[in-house]
């Protein structure tokens, strides 16, 4: 199995490429610290799959990355992640992550999900096992956001308000706000502010 490693903490970095390296049937052929740095390797060395943060320099540009590195690959992508509530696991897999693994995961657990992900298993892995994503997150029943959507969510995520992703995207105040009211629906929260508190790290 070839797997690309997104992290841009070394010590992180490091303990996943341990972890990695000490199965045989596992090759780690890149490594990346940045969204734009994933993006060529995985372009360049099409790796079978990927495990990429929820953040990237601070921003949730892990997230975003999930559908990018697909557009130029055909890796499984995993999130490897320390949320794993409800909203941000619909977030992820909306996003285009075929699953997340927990960093409450065992070293066994983390080796065992990367071979059923590449096998085609869309789970969250957490603790000593996985938890089907419909069990996790009901992510059957969710509607899958637009890309337009997915990019107002991010840089909602981000901390831009109304009038700045208008300004940002060259679009009117009220289409945001109207593509906002479909992010809420589709993710099953009410309010902005409550988005917020749930993505908050």
């Amino acid at each position: 199995m070839r797997v690309l490693l997104v992290e841009d903490h070394p010590v992180v970095l490091h303990g996943l490429r341990a972890i990695c390296t000490s199965n045989p049937t596992i090759d780690v052929v890149g490594e990346a610290a940045t969204a734009e740095e994933a993006l060529q390797c995985a372009r360049e060395l099409q790796p079978d799959v990927a495990v990429v943060p929820v953040r990237l320099g601070g921003t949730r540009s892990g997230i975003e990355l999930c559908r990018s590195i697909k557009s130029v690959c055909s890796a499984r992508v995993v999130v490897f992640t320390s949320f794993t509530r409800t909203v941000d696991v619909q977030v992820a897999m909306l996003a285009g992550a075929d699953a997340l693994i927990s960093k409450t995961a065992t070293s066994d657990v983390f080796i065992a999900a990367l071979q059923q992900v590449k096998a085609g298993r869309q789970a969250l892995f957490v603790g000593t096992g996985p938890v089907p994503l419909a069990v996790a997150a009901s992510f059957d029943a969710v509607e899958p956001l637009t890309e337009r959507e997915e990019e107002i969510l991010g840089l909602v995520v981000d901390g831009l308000t109304n009038p700045e992703i208008a300004a940002r995207l060259t679009i009117e105040v009220s289409t945001v706000k109207t593509h906002m009211r479909s992010v809420l629906r589709k993710l099953r929260v009410d309010t902005r502010r409550d988005l917020l508190v749930e993505l908050a790290p």
